[in-house]
């Protein structure tokens, strides 16, 4: 079976009559995630479920990029791939250039500690922290001192506009409110990639559109590779890169300058 890539470029046109005229092509940078030929199944009593089928894709730093699809399409089982949660069974995860099959499960704890953040449809907050003793935890397992891991977590809840709510526990806080703290958890190590697991299922509009705008300025202003799995159609939207899944495959890649200039293209043709 052939290994089934999700494409990155437009095919070039050919035959053009003014060659000299051409645009060029603008370069991506190297990818910071890549999937090559992944395949992954689980067991279900004594059936094996194919949930992943030779897939490959690259993704990109600067980018707030959205995996969409059904549920049980293989979203979350692909992020969990790139993440390093699990290993596939045939094919390979490279993270920064890193090939994650060939670390030890320490290697990987440690390079997801320095370098990817997480945020979760459930939030996952201590009951007995507050919104700063949130994000100050994981700050505790690089070796970052109190003092400094405080004016951190300070700062990240003022990222994410929590400021006034720093002292409060999750008990107190709105959905919202909560995603928020996550995020700013996620955020506070500076991590290079960031991925994100429904993070807006559970939100309102409202809620869910403050979420989408801060994953979205994250990876623009900080460089960071945002990576969200989700089928709500804000991300689909605000994402510079959508990745369309069904059946363990991609069946569509594309970004939004690319949409745009189709949907002008068929409103032209129509005129």
């Amino acid at each position: 079976m052939p290994i089934q890539t999700a494409s990155l470029h437009a095919p070039a046109k050919t035959g053009s009559r003014h060659p000299a005229s051409r645009q060029p092509v603008a370069r991506l940078p190297a990818p910071s995630l890549e999937a090559v030929g992944v395949s992954k199944s689980f067991l279900s009593g004594v059936v094996r479920i194919q949930v992943l089928q030779r897939l490959s894709i690259a993704v990109f730093p600067a980018e707030l990029t959205l995996i969409s699809g059904p549920s049980g399409c293989g979203k979350s089982t692909l992020l969990s791939l790139l993440s390093g949660l699990q290993a596939p069974d045939e094919g390979e995860a490279l993270a920064l250039g890193q090939r994650l099959g060939n670390l030890s499960k320490r290697a990987i704890e440690r390079f997801r500690l320095h370098h990817t953040g997480f945020v979760f449809q459930g939030f996952n907050l201590f009951p007995a922290l507050t919104a700063c003793e949130q994000v100050e935890l994981p700050l505790g397992y690089l070796g970052i001192s109190s003092r400094e891991a405080r004016r951190r977590a300070r700062e990240a809840l003022d990222d994410v506009g929590m400021t006034h709510r720093a002292d409060w526990r999750p008990a107190q806080l709105s959905g919202g409110e909560k995603q928020r703290v996550a995020i700013a958890r996620a955020l506070a190590k500076a991590p290079q990639l960031l991925f994100a697991d429904e993070p807006t299922s559970a939100l309102d509009a409202t809620n869910g559109q403050n979420v989408v705008d801060i994953l979205h300025r994250v990876a623009r202003t900080r460089g960071t590779t945002v990576l969200c799995v989700s089928h709500d159609p804000r991300l689909v939207r605000h994402a510079d890169r959508v990745l369309t899944m069904e059946d363990g495959m991609i069946r569509g890649d594309w970004r939004q300058g690319e949409a745009q200039g189709q949907a002008a293209g068929v409103i032209k043709e129509e005129e």
